[in-house]
């Protein structure tokens, strides 16, 4: 009875901790599905265990078509909260006091919703010519950071594959992380477009530490097209999730765009992925 009595404590402890793994999703994820059966399908994901979502776009001071207030109460009602939002603009030009005004405003209503992190979604390539844009544009997140600091917030930058592209003998990747400021500006790790950038993360990781306290956890295909469910491709997560601490590591979200399944069976098999691999502590 004794044995059976710690055997049985084991297992509590070991279940507790899969519960308390913190693993978010990316609206994203499930667009499709959002448009067609928006009650719906937020209901499966926290049935799955999704309970810290990140939403995919803020367009007129609105989320999915709610105002904060709304979304807010929506999420606390199915017992979820929203972590963070992808949003953005482009190289902003001297003197865009509009830009700025959208910055402001976004910022206050990305709090507002009760998000942690308020992310730039992309690098604007288009508007990238040479080294000094770069910079440019780090100076730009610098100012994103102050604004979302001052509400409350923190101010991460999603990469995607064009910020891997040399310009100049420099990565643009680098030349951002290097001039901005580490209090106010993270790196959210898209972990299947690093790895098509031609580059592994965890190295980056070990290059910068500390940078990089956002993930969003994507399986790359081998063919190099697009993403498929975790487990299936080529991206390294056991030695990404092993350099955790090192990177500053506070909250990782799963992104998957393109499926061997429904988007909701991706999103579940992604989940269990994560709850049964023992090197993800949290």
């Amino acid at each position: 009875e004794i044995g059976s009595g710690l055997v049985g404590s084991e297992m509590c402890i070991r279940d507790r901790a899969k519960k308390e793994k913190a693993i978010g999703v990316q609206l994203y994820s499930v667009r499709d599905d959002l448009k067609t059966d928006f009650d719906g399908t937020m209901k499966a994901l926290v049935d799955i265990g999704y309970k810290r979502m990140e939403a995919a776009g803020y367009r007129d001071g609105k989320f999915y078509g709610k105002s904060p207030a709304e979304m807010k109460k929506y999420l606390a009602d199915l017992g979820a909260r929203m972590v963070g939002s992808h949003t953005g603009s482009g190289l902003l030009a001297e003197g865009d006091t509009k830009g700025w005004d959208f910055w402001k405003k976004n910022a206050a209503d990305t709090a507002e919703v009760g998000c942690k992190w308020i992310v730039q979604a992309g690098y604007p390539s288009k508007d990238i010519k040479s080294l000094s844009d770069v910079k440019r544009l780090a100076d730009q997140f610098n100012k994103c950071g102050e604004i979302a600091k001052a509400n409350g917030l923190r101010f991460a930058f999603h990469n995607h594959v064009d910020e891997f592209h040399e310009l100049e003998g420099k990565i643009p990747f680098d030349v951002m992380i290097e001039n901005t400021d580490k209090g106010l500006v993270t790196f959210q790790i898209d972990t299947a477009q690093l790895v098509y950038g031609g580059f592994k993360c965890h190295d980056y990781v070990n290059r910068y530490p500390g940078r990089f306290a956002n993930w969003h956890l994507k399986d790359a295909n081998a063919d190099g097209k697009g993403s498929t469910e975790m487990g299936a491709g080529i991206v390294d997560f056991k030695s990404l999730f092993a350099v955790a601490e090192k990177a500053g590591l506070e909250d990782y979200f799963i992104e998957q765009e393109r499926y061997n399944m429904t988007p909701l069976q991706a999103m579940k098999h992604d989940y269990d992925f994560l709850m049964n691999a023992s090197y993800v502590k949290w």
